[in-house]
């Protein structure tokens, strides 16, 4: 992994004290810095956030109800309901996020093909879609990745 050098801090680089942003209950992200995070979904119907509990968990629903609706109607690996299950299941970061593990840059980086294909070969005849946030038990490479220590 690259050495950062110089990182921005979000408080340095907006002029917002810190002490502001933790009585918010906000983080302080370096800006050019990925973070070794993961976006566990079954922790958004728990989120103090009104938006996040309500609007958000909606949509992940939503949108993972295709991907099982589209997974239950196909009859075999890349027939037309797979290739829309593959399109709905988008591992893609973008980059502003900076929740990847990149080093010399902050853009991150996606899961690979396989992985993908993985999750949706798992997901096959599943009728649950928030069994999609699951996948870190079944599946290698998906989740949180443990740090190396």
């Amino acid at each position: 992994m690259a050495r950062i050098q110089n990182p921005i801090l979000f408080s340095a680089h907006f002029g917002v004290s810190t002490q502001a942003l933790a009585a918010a209950g906000l983080i302080d992200p370096f800006l050019d810095v990925d973070m070794p995070l993961f976006i566990d979904p079954a922790l958004l119907e728990k989120s103090s956030n009104n938006t996040i509990n309500t609007t958000a968990i909606a949509r992940f629903r939503r949108h993972f109800e295709i991907l099982v609706r589209m997974l239950n109607i196909s009859k075999a690996e890349n027939d037309a309901p797979w290739k829309a299950a593959r399109r709905q299941l988008d591992l893609s970061e973008p980059p502003e996020n900076g929740l990847g593990y990149g080093g010399s840059s902050r853009s991150g980086s996606s899961r690979p093909e396989d992985i993908r294909e993985a999750i949706l070969r798992t997901g096959l005849g599943a009728s649950d879609p928030e069994m999609i946030s699951l996948m870190g038990f079944f599946e290698e490479d998906v989740g949180p990745t443990p740090s190396a220590t």
